[in-house]
């Protein structure tokens, strides 16, 4: 049998999206500092560029293979996170256009219908909130007597 799953609703959608942006943006950010440090030279199974394939005698001479490598394998590493960074920034601000414009475009009826509805989810929240607080006040109470009746015995 298939399973049948609902639709999520524009909300959930743009949540999601939003989430998902900002996951990307923080990896991304994360790729980009990790590869402007030397930490990724540094892993196991890799070398140290710095520590050998030739010498440099003099400012002029080119920089050793390795290190040559390493720096030009960071800064392609670099040039990626960075734009991929600006890809999700601008994904973000979209995300925001999107959100003022649902705000912009609601009418005076559905934002009360939408705040009467958060009300009334907030009260029925209290409501069960205030009973079971009520049942554990009772249960404490009835345990504290039931240890002065063992105490007094």
């Amino acid at each position: 049998m298939e399973k049948v799953e609902k639709d999520a609703t524009p909300a959930e959608e743009w949540l999601q999206q939003l989430n998902a942006t900002c996951n990307r943006l923080s990896t991304q950010y994360h790729n980009l500092l990790r590869a402007a440090s030397s930490v990724s030279a540094l892993e196991e199974g890799r070398h140290d560029p710095r520590a050998g394939g030739a010498m440099m005698k003099s400012l002029s001479d080119p920089p050793p293979p390795p290190l040559a490598a390493d720096v030009a394998l960071s800064s392609i590493q670099c040039r990626a996170a960075s734009e991929n960074i600006c890809v999700a920034c601008s994904q973000l601000l979209s995300l925001i256009r999107t959100l003022r414009l649902s705000l912009l475009l609601m009418d005076g009826d559905t934002m009360e219908a939408e705040e009467f509805l958060q009300v009334e989810y907030a009260q029925h929240r209290i409501e069960e909130i205030m009973e079971r607080s009520a049942r554990l006040e009772e249960e404490l109470a009835e345990l504290r007597s039931n240890n002065n009746i063992v105490d007094n015995n």
